[in-house]
């Protein structure tokens, strides 16, 4: 499944300078120094992360006196770097989120990119699967964690099948349509892109999204989270960083193709139908009716939270009153 790390850049440089979280930046030979801010990427560049680079080439982070550096995933963990501040802000999702605060890791999310958890299970028609029953013997693919065997034995259970039939198998970040040619059957993916790359191809398949099933899988997911030392260090930056995020993803909601243009221009190497389409299927996913870009809402982390409890992924649920912060929104 590829809703993991894939290492594509060297960052070595860039963390060198942010280590301090205080590293300045001197454009042009311009006296005026902007603040150098440094952005973890959770996956290689993708629509989800439409806002940052709109917010980037349309000059936002400039007008807050900020230089944004987008940085790609290594091998350590997006969330381990941010606490000790190797990076400023980083993408996460709300698992890894809570097993930070059960290791009273230093993490506060600040925003949550898409309003709802929209990942799927999906696999090709071909496969004649109907029902999760119909999946008893088939071959899972994915990145091995304990949240993948927790929530598939949960959903199996609930729709009165056997997870014991279900041949789980680790592939790491191999993709879907590859994977699923002679390695497995199914995995777990996004819409707004795997799923929509392989539609896009003329590859019909089928879907199981969890949240439509089960609130309690209703994981808030991305997130954008930052460090509590940053917060109390440089608070004002962190209202900068969002005034100008959140202004790029009101972009990308409002035009999604001017968005997708913008990001191709960032990202050449991307497949551009598929940029294109996606940065029109993720539009509306961005911004919950009724309320802001960004807007948390923290009964949802509790909610899941319950539920990795009672599947035994945690131990206690986290305290998410000083952890999740809807503050720094404009």
């Amino acid at each position: 499944m590829t809703l993991f790390f894939n290492k594509i850049f060297k960052i070595s440089s860039i963390l060198f300078c942010c280590t301090s979280n205080f590293c300045y930046a001197t454009e042009n030979g311009n006296s005026n120094q902007k603040k150098s801010v440094t952005l973890l990427l959770d996956w290689k560049p993708n629509t989800n992360h439409l806002g940052f680079y709109v917010a980037q080439a349309k000059g936002f982070y400039k007008e807050e006196g900020l230089e944004l550096n987008i940085i790609n995933p290594t091998q350590s963990s997006t969330v381990a770097l941010v606490a000790v501040g190797k990076a400023d802000f980083g993408i996460g999702y709300a698992n890894q989120f809570i097993y930070a605060q059960n290791k009273n890791i230093p993490l506060v999310s600040v925003a949550g990119i898409i309003y709802k958890d929209t990942s799927c299970f999906v696999w090709r028609s071909s496969l004649g699967v109907k029902t999760i029953k119909d999946l008893e013997g088939k071959r899972y693919g994915g990145w091995g964690s304990p949240e993948e065997h927790a929530t598939l034995k949960y959903i199996f259970e609930k729709n009165n099948a056997s997870f014991e039939k279900l041949k789980m198998l680790t592939i790491g970040t191999f993709d879907f349509l590859p994977a699923t040619l002679k390695t497995v059957d199914f995995t777990w993916e996004y819409p707004a892109w795997n799923i929509l790359a392989a539609q896009l191809k003329k590859v019909s398949v089928q879907t199981y999204c969890p949240a439509e099933h089960f609130p309690e899988l209703n994981k808030p997911s991305p997130l954008i989270f930052t460090s509590k030392n940053l917060i109390k260090q440089d608070p004002k930056r962190i209202k900068q960083f969002m005034r100008a995020t959140a202004k790029g993803y009101q972009f990308a909601i409002q035009n999604p193709t001017e968005a997708a243009k913008i990001f191709i221009k960032s990202v050449p190497e991307m497949d551009s139908d598929l940029v294109y389409a996606s940065a029109k299927m993720l539009s509306p996913l961005f911004q919950a009716q009724g309320k802001k870009w960004g807007e948390q809402n923290v009964t949802e982390f509790v909610t899941y939270a319950n539920w990795m409890k009672k599947s035994k992924l945690i131990q206690i649920i986290p305290d998410f009153n000083s952890s999740i912060t809807n503050s720094f929104l404009p």
